[in-house]
């Protein structure tokens, strides 16, 4: 016989499962370590989604920024709000691409000779929401620096 607390445990059980698959398992809630900024020692511009953009589909997927050098322990921390508090991290770490692989439209680039580098999602974002982004030194207890952007989706 199925009773209230059976129907309960199995109701948080299913909520933990549904929160899991929206991040698409790819991510974390934990929140950043407290510390110094995480300096990468040059300066990081997102370019996709440009900055400030409306209308952002809600499943980009690619984050792009450019840098001087690549940052190849850096992975990106994304939030609905202007704060780390509640942000979710990527595992993925930043890979260097090409300017081709960049999609469109994206900012121009204000680094001279710069690096693109990328970080891909699992997961989209709900619709109509502002998301920040930083970038943290996954080599590093740093604080991720940022917010680098934001935009806002469909």
């Amino acid at each position: 016989m199925l009773s209230l607390r059976n129907l309960l445990v199995g109701f948080g059980i299913a909520l933990c499962a549904v929160a899991l698959a929206a991040c698409g398992g790819g991510a974390t809630v934990t929140e950043p370590t407290p510390g110094p900024t995480c300096s990468p020692g040059e300066t990081v511009q997102m370019v996709y989604p440009i900055p400030g953009a409306t209308g952002v589909p809600d499943n980009p997927q690619q984050f792009v920024f450019v840098v001087s050098t690549p940052l190849p322990t850096y992975n990106a921390f994304f939030n609905n709000a202007n704060t780390l508090s509640g942000s979710v991290a990527t595992y993925a770490t930043m890979n260097t691409i090409t300017p081709g692989q960049v999609p469109s439209p994206a900012a121009t680039p204000a680094i001279p000779n710069p690096v693109y580098q990328s970080v891909t999602l699992p997961y989209g974002f709900s619709s109509r929401v502002t998301i920040y982004v930083w970038v943290n030194d996954t080599s590093s207890n740093c604080t991720p620096l940022g917010p680098l952007g934001s935009f806002t989706t469909l």
